[in-house]
C-alpha cells in the first residue's frame, strides 16, 4: 500500500511543531529557523528538516547539536546548526552567503529576541 504524500507531509509538520515546542520549553533558544527544501516546500522522500537555532551557550558546536538531538527525540532526519548570538551577529556582519540564504528562504518558527531585522 502506497503512503499518501499529504499525510506524510502532515506528519512531518506535526512532528516539527513537537520539536519546536520541546526546544522552546527545554532549551530556551532565542531563535529557531527552518530552512532548506522543507522551508521552500520542495520536499521529497529524501528531505530532512534543517534547523538553525540561536542560543546563548558556552558549549562547543558539536556538543550543542548533541544536546539538541537528545532533547528533540525524533526519528525524522534533522540537520541542526546552533549558533550563539555573537556567532550569528558575526555571520550577519560578514554577510555570510549561507546565513543570507537561510534568512531569505527560511521560515522563522520561534523568535524570543529580534535577530532577523
Amino acid at each position: 500500500m502506497k503512503s499518501n504524500p499529504t499525510s506524510h507531509i502532515r506528519f512531518w509538520r506535526e512532528e516539527l511543531e513537537r520539536i519546536v515546542s520541546r526546544l522552546v520549553e527545554n532549551y530556551q533558544p532565542d531563535l529557531i529557523v527552518l530552512f532548506g527544501s522543507f522551508a521552500r516546500e520542495e520536499y521529497s522522500p529524501e528531505s530532512d528538516l534543517d534547523l538553525l537555532i540561536v542560543k546563548e551557550t558556552d558549549k562547543r558546536p558539536l556538543w550543542r547539536r548533541v544536546e539538541v538531538r537528545k532533547l528533540i527525540k525524533t526519528s525524522l532526519p534533522v540537520d541542526i546548526i546552533v549558533y550563539t548570538p555573537q556567532e550569528f551577529l558575526a555571520l550577519q556582519q560578514a554577510q555570510s552567503q549561507f546565513l543570507q540564504s537561510v534568512l531569505r528562504e527560511g521560515q522563522i518558527l520561534y523568535e524570543r529576541k529580534v535577530f532577523c531585522k
